[in-house]
């Protein structure tokens, strides 16, 4: 397989973004920080990534500021998502959002719904029956392979 391009030292925008986004181990471990999974076993077993794989993608999303350790001083600690990682949240609601055009009665859904209204929505960034932000502090995602029940995104703010 060809060794892809680099891109992070393009002058568009989209393109130094996809340099790190647009990896699918990189969108597949954001899912399960979000989603509560700290821990290098917790993703490794979420994701089904060989070690040498999570490893590295978690040193390039550490290096593009999208995560870090919870505990700088232990190299056994969690990770979590930076501020800078947030921003990341609509991109993972786009690709929910397109699943269901791709396969509308697909068994793996996953829904975006608003913390504040309660409503599920269409929208990647806002919620269209309340108009409020769905940020990491007000967004609930339920899928369909945990029976639909949802469940709030865990922020794991920064400090």
């Amino acid at each position: 397989m060809p060794v892809r391009s680099d891109w992070s030292s393009a002058t568009c925008p989209i393109a130094r973004s996809a340099d790190i986004l647009a990896d699918p181990w990189v969108l597949l471990i954001l899912r399960e920080l979000f989603s509560g999974r700290t821990r290098f076993d917790q993703l490794r077993e979420a994701t089904g990534a060989a070690d040498s794989v999570l490893s590295r993608r978690l040193t390039a999303m550490s290096e593009a500021g999208l995560v870090e350790r919870e505990d700088p001083a232990d190299a056994r600690s969690g990770y979590r998502v930076t501020i800078a990682g947030h921003q990341t949240l609509p991109i993972l609601h786009a690709y929910a959002r397109f699943s269901r055009v791709t396969d509308p009665d697909g068994p793996w859904g996953l829904t975006v719904s608003c913390g504040r209204c309660g409503e599920i929505s269409d929208s990647v960034d806002w919620c269209v029956t309340c108009a409020a932000p769905l940020d990491v502090d007000s967004t609930h995602w339920a899928r369909r392979s945990m029976g639909g029940e949802p469940f709030a995104l865990l922020t794991g703010r920064a400090a």
